[in-house]
């Protein structure tokens, strides 16, 4: 499975969008920009949209690097 199609599929899990205001879930787009920005970690690893990943995801990262916005699932 594709990293954007998996991170996807955890709706309603994943962080609200910053963009659309804080009520409304990230778009596809919006999380597709996370993902080549490097804002989401899979096990540790920097993925982009396109990176497959295994059926074993132990850990899953939203904004490592930031102060306030990070997500840990």
């Amino acid at each position: 499975m594709r990293s954007l199609e998996f991170i996807l599929s955890l709706r309603p899990a994943i962080p609200f969008s910053a963009e659309r205001g804080k009520t409304a879930p990230p778009s596809n787009g919006e999380v597709k920009r996370w993902l080549m920005n490097g804002a989401v970690h899979i096990n540790g690893r920097r993925m982009g949209p396109d990176d497959v990943i295994s059926d074993d995801v132990a850990s899953l990262v939203f904004f490592p690097n930031s102060t306030r916005r990070t997500t840990v699932i």
